[in-house]
């Protein structure tokens, strides 16, 4: 059977491809500490660079690392004596993002540093100071949890952002063992923050559950186990909230771009591809040349790179948080995927056909599986209205591996909308490789090996950018048959807009939010079925 996809207990620290003076760096006591999922620091942050939002405050995975680095020098005054930490928690922070590559970055994280500080001081007397911290889709926890229903797994741990957001408590109380210095902190704790705040939100028939979740979080850090909530698959979130807006002119374009392509051959494998990471270069150049684009807004992992740039299972969760982060009405994203995409058993009811779709890591044997709900929290979730983000997953079972909520029909010519989709109020719009069910092929076109769907939709832009969303579709249709392909890509969007009157456009005609309401409503119960068929012949091949 497939092993679920789950999070290392506590990963490695040495971090390959970094230069002498990364290494040197990782080598200081502050980046060998504990970020909210459990990885150290070092490994957190070095896939991607630092991200700032649009009024250039510091996001993202940078952002919350020199906001502990803050909170480590407030409860410790004295830290300059401490071993390890004669340059100061947020000095090995820039010195590390400088010696990981992103040098030209660092002034964010220098300018970060002095706001965290007023923050820091601003939140004396705020009950939920804790809650103020960012979950990984880049919510507070306050906005991420509020309109979330708790669950609790066969255990009886509570999962999904309630769990996270304890785990993240229990983390930071252990990582600052004077955290009670902090006049934010020193009544109730981070954790006792979290229970407050559920208790507020009208949850109490889940405090013994969280509790024993507190309990078991604290007890598996001082083992040195895996941390409870995530020793499982990945738990989607539900509940609902009313849209802030609905409707009204698309916003102004920012100039903001940034793009994610990940390309997995898995080479010197049984699973081994010939044309992904060639397909990551092909969506660059046209993203450069026809989009404007620009090299240093994009990060590129290849399983031909080593260390921070290999699109491990870590490396593209940081990837996508790195994308959305500090994203803004007007700004541009593009996420693009080629490898091998695979099904799992769904564990939470929200698939009809009791399947979750997933994405292969190069690491996949080890670390497991990014899965359709994972994905969608990570990169869809955080976006607002007038965010536009365009998804590309050239990979097999791909149909609906985002889980946007509408699918275009394009022989009756309209959307068709699954029940109890969630929905954002981002635009996002996901060119999938090939039906759920179906495979995703690699050809040769002119002596280079590249994805089918790669190679039939780049074709298309360029002879044609502009397209209706329709026609870019049937001519993609028409390429794939043409090249004896029986593959069959499908759109799906977040929003439910014509697309028989728009032309396509990766940058220009964001559609404001339409969606009443957002979030995730409680799943259909669909019952489970039996591995087999196609999908366990697919198992085996990838195992």
């Amino acid at each position: 059977s497939i092993a679920p996809y789950r999070t290392s207990r506590f990963p490695s620290f040495r971090i390959e491809g970094l230069s002498e003076a990364s290494l040197g760096c990782c080598l200081m006591a502050f980046l060998q500490r504990l970020a909210p999922n459990g990885q150290q620091w070092s490994a957190y942050c070095a896939a991607v660079p630092p991200a700032s939002d649009g009024e250039g405050r510091l996001v993202g995975a940078w952002g919350e690392c020199m906001n502990s680095a803050v909170v480590f020098e407030v409860c410790n005054p004295d830290w300059e004596s401490m071993p390890g930490f004669q340059d100061g928690p947020a000095g090995q922070v820039i010195d590390f993002c400088n010696g990981c590559g992103f040098g030209a970055l660092c002034h964010l994280l220098e300018a970060g540093e002095g706001a965290m500080h007023e923050e820091l001081e601003a939140s004396r007397g705020d009950p939920y100071a804790f809650l103020q911290h960012r979950a990984r889709n880049g919510k507070t926890w306050k906005d991420y949890c509020g309109p979330m229903e708790p669950a609790r797994d066969s255990r009886g741990f509570v999962n999904g952002a309630w769990g996270e957001c304890m785990t993240a408590a229990v983390i930071f109380e252990h990582q600052n063992r004077e955290w009670s210095r902090l006049p934010n902190y020193m009544e109730d704790g981070p954790a006792g923050q979290v229970i407050n705040f559920l208790l507020e939100c009208t949850h109490d028939p889940y405090l013994d559950a969280m509790n024993k979740t507190e309990a078991a979080s604290h007890e598996a850090f001082d083992r040195n186990q895996r941390l409870p909530v995530f020793e499982d698959v990945y738990q989607p979130s539900y509940g609902t909230h009313q849209a802030d807006s609905i409707g009204g002119p698309p916003p102004a374009p920012t100039g903001r771009k940034k793009a994610l392509l990940i390309g997995c051959n898995y080479q010197g494998t049984k699973a081994e591809l010939r044309g992904c990471i060639n397909d990551v270069h092909t969506w660059k150049d046209l993203l450069v040349q026809e989009y404007g684009f620009n090299d240093l807004d994009m990060v590129l992992l290849t399983d031909d790179q080593h260390g921070p740039k290999r699109p491990t299972l870590a490396n593209m969760r940081q990837g996508l948080q790195w994308l959305v982060a500090g994203a803004q009405p007007g700004d541009i994203l593009f996420l693009q995927f080629s490898g091998h995409g695979t099904q799992v058993q769904s564990r939470d009811g929200m698939e009809a056909d009791c399947k979750d779709e997933a994405l292969c890591p190069t690491d996949y044997k080890e670390a497991g599986y990014l899965v359709d709900n994972e994905i969608y929290d990570l990169a869809v979730t955080p976006l607002q209205s007038g965010v536009k983000m365009t998804i590309i997953l050239d990979c097999c079972h791909s149909g609906t591996a985002v889980d946007l909520p509408f699918m275009w029909e394009p022989r009756h010519g309209n959307w068709t909308e699954e029940c109890g989709s969630p929905h954002t109020a981002g635009d996002v719009q996901m060119f999938s490789g090939c039906e759920d069910d179906q495979c995703s092929m690699d050809v040769k076109r002119h002596g280079r090996a590249g994805g089918a769907m790669t190679t039939a939709m780049t074709r298309a832009i360029r002879e044609c950018p502009n397209f209706t969303y329709p026609d870019l579709l049937n001519r993609l249709h028409q390429y794939l048959q043409e090249d004896g392909h029986e593959q069959y890509p499908r759109l799906t969007s977040s929003q439910r807009f014509d697309p028989r009157s728009k032309c396509f456009s990766m940058c220009e005609g964001a559609v404001p939010n339409m969606n009443p309401v957002l979030g995730v409503g409680a799943p259909p119960r669909h019952q489970p079925q039996r591995t087999g068929g196609f999908l366990g012949f697919m198992q085996g091949f990838l195992m």
